[in-house]
């Protein structure tokens, strides 16, 4: 495997490290996963993302109405 040294900002860099420690993983496998995805490599297939959304939906805790949501987005701005 071959190692390579790249230039980042300093608050990319945070950035990248913050996610590292939230994911418990390597900068390395960070950067890796990310890699693959921007160049196409790490494709998923439908049945993950279906899944995936279906885990997200049941976590939801907020209104589910659209017009809910836009009178707290208006409330909040007053």
């Amino acid at each position: 495997m071959a190692k390579v040294m790249i230039s980042l900002p300093d608050n990319l860099l945070g950035a990248i490290d913050a996610e590292v420690e939230r994911r418990q993983t390597t900068r390395s496998a960070l950067l890796q996963s990310a890699a693959r995805r921007e160049i196409g490599l790490l494709r998923r297939g439908r049945e993950e993302v279906l899944a995936d959304l279906d885990t997200f939906s049941r976590a939801w805790q907020g209104p589910v109405d659209a017009v809910a949501l836009v009178r707290a987005d208006r409330s909040r701005d007053d």
